[in-house]
């Protein structure tokens, strides 16, 4: 859309040359009363009672809910989710002092960070590069830890409760 520059301010004003021009819809067009159709007029219908299920049918096995709530109780589920809790929150505030630490070193010792380590490299910039290198890694590590002690035993709680489902 054009940006449209407006007239100079006056003493004090403000020059809005980056506000958008305004659009002005156009006027409709006059449609003659027999073109008009009337709009539908919703009628509500009773609900039905739902028809009770034959004798012969098997009755349907525990809903969805109760199975998900009786796996939420196990103890499988509460051992991976110990065992996710027990690596992901240590490892977050590790992660978030670090990055605190590099931002406060920023902010209160900004000489310390202009100190040069090899050629134009100082130490602000070897600090902010092995922020994406600890990244790296513990994506890594969150990798590794997932495969070797919680995806087994998520797999077969997922197969467990997919059998009651069915």
């Amino acid at each position: 859309m054009p940006q449209q520059q407006t007239r100079n301010p006056e003493p004090g004003g403000q020059l809005d040359w980056w506000a958008p021009t305004p659009v002005i819809p156009p006027e409709p067009a006059a449609v003659p009363e027999s073109v008009l159709v009337p709009e539908p007029v919703f009628v509500p219908q009773p609900l039905l009672a739902p028809e009770p299920l034959p004798a012969s049918e098997p009755v349907p096995g525990p809903s969805s809910i109760e199975v998900y709530r009786a796996v939420q109780r196990s103890a499988a589920f509460q051992r991976i989710r110990h065992s996710y809790r027990t690596f992901v929150f240590p490892v977050s505030g590790v992660f978030l002092a670090w990055y605190l630490l590099y931002v406060a070193a920023q902010a209160a010792a900004p000489a310390l960070m202009r100190t040069p380590v090899a050629g134009p490299v100082n130490v602000a910039w070897l600090l902010g590069l092995l922020q994406f290198a600890t990244t790296f890694v513990l994506a890594w590590l969150y990798a590794r830890n997932a495969r070797t002690k919680r995806d087994r035993a998520a797999l077969s709680l997922r197969w467990d409760t997919q059998d009651q489902l069915r």
